[in-house]
C-alpha cells in the first residue's frame, strides 16, 4: 500500500513540477476537496478513470399518493399471480402507471423520500470501463 510519500515522488517524476513539496501539497489539497465533497454527499466521476459515491440510506414508504397507492394496490389484488407480461400489456396498467407520473401529489411524495434519504458513512468506489487496460495515459 502506498502513501502520500511514494505518490508523490512518482507524480513528481512524472510531472514538470520538479519541486517535491509543491507536489504534495497538490495531492493533499486535491485529496482534502474530495473528502468534502464527499461529506456533502456529491458524487466524483473521474472520467476514464472511476467514480466516487457516497451511499444513502433506503426510503422507507409509498412513493404514490394515497389514491393512486390505493388503486396501484387495488388492480395487483384483482391481478395477483399473473406475470410481468400481463401488467406490460395492460392498457389499465399503463394508465395507472401514467397517472401517477403527472400527479402533483405524488411526484412530491417522491420529491420528500429523496430528501428524507440520509447519507451513510459507506462510499461506493466504480472503475470505468476502461480501467483496467493496460494502456498510456497522458
Amino acid at each position: 500500500m502506498q502513501g502520500i510519500q511514494q505518490i508523490t515522488q512518482e507524480v513528481n517524476k512524472k510531472s514538470k513540477i520538479n519541486n517535491q513539496e509543491t507536489t504534495k501539497k497538490i495531492i493533499q489539497a486535491f485529496l482534502e476537496i474530495v473528502q468534502q465533497k464527499l461529506l456533502q454527499g456529491e458524487s466524483l466521476n473521474f472520467k476514464g478513470y472511476f467514480t466516487i459515491k457516497r451511499s444513502t440510506t433506503k426510503t422507507k414508504g409509498s412513493k404514490h399518493c394515497n389514491k393512486h397507492e390505493k388503486s396501484l394496490t387495488d388492480f395487483k389484488q384483482a391481478n395477483k399471480g399473473k406475470g410481468v407480461a400481463f401488467y406490460a400489456k395492460s392498457d389499465k396498467f399503463r394508465s395507472l402507471v401514467q397517472d401517477t407520473r403527472n400527479c402533483k401529489d405524488c411526484q412530491k411524495k417522491k420529491q420528500d423520500l429523496v430528501k428524507n434519504a440520509k447519507l451513510t458513512n459507506r462510499i461506493s468506489f466504480k472503475p470505468s470501463k476502461d480501467f483496467w487496460k493496460a494502456s498510456k495515459r497522458r
